[in-house]
């Protein structure tokens, strides 16, 4: 027969089993740590410039728009993921037990005051370690470069025009040594327009 003892610690062993058993692998605050966005750009809202001007806006008679230097960029923000203990009583400690990869993500915008939607939703991939108890910073594509040369960002060069908007992020990964999938999210207000600023101007700017 077993003793008084050994019942009582079969009885716990059932117990926890089943709370393991219970959790759900899906869920971020099931695991060891918890992964989040700490800030994207800087916590700034981002200023999407559509054309940039190049070295002069105008020709010579001030008034007609030098077209000539003008190019476009692709936009890439800068996030900062943390990846912190969940449980005291789980804590991480050494190895990579705990440990994050960010493998893509997913970017939606929405505008406000019935603004046409200036990118249409799409999706990117990544490869950003982030170890268990620190944070790192990863830089991910904001507004790629095909949205620029098509509607309606491409019929606000030279305009006053602008478009406001939050762009919904979602971020998808995995433990490291593990099949456990984790989503989070994060918001980032987006102004868009085509201010008239030279190269020039936009390096006093940003020093």
């Amino acid at each position: 027969m077993f003793g008084k003892s050994k019942v009582v610690m079969l009885a716990f062993a059932l117990l926890l089993l089943a709370v393991i058993l219970s959790c759900s692998e899906d869920s971020n605050y099931d695991q060891r740590t918890v992964v989040y966005v700490g800030g994207i750009n800087a916590d700034a809202p981002f200023l999407c410039d559509i054309l940039h001007q190049g070295d002069s806006i105008y020709l010579e008679d001030m008034r007609t728009f030098k077209r000539s230097d003008d190019f476009i960029t692709e936009d890439w923000v800068e996030v900062l993921f943390y990846n912190k203990p969940y449980s005291a009583v789980l804590e991480p400690g050494e190895g990579s037990l705990g440990d994050f990869l960010v493998t893509g993500y997913d970017v939606e915008f929405f505008t406000y005051g019935g603004a046409p939607n200036p990118v249409p939703a799409f999706s990117g991939s990544t490869s950003i370690l982030v170890p268990a108890s620190e944070s790192v910073t990863g830089s991910i594509l904001l507004v790629p470069f095909y949205a620029k040369n098509t509607v309606p960002l491409d019929t606000m060069k030279y305009t006053n025009y602008e478009i406001m908007a939050r762009a919904h992020l979602t971020f998808h990964g995995h433990y490291v040594q593990t099949t456990t999938q984790v989503e989070f999210e994060a918001d980032l207000s987006v102004n868009f327009a085509d201010p008239l600023l030279s190269t020039k101007d936009e390096a006093k700017q940003n020093p």
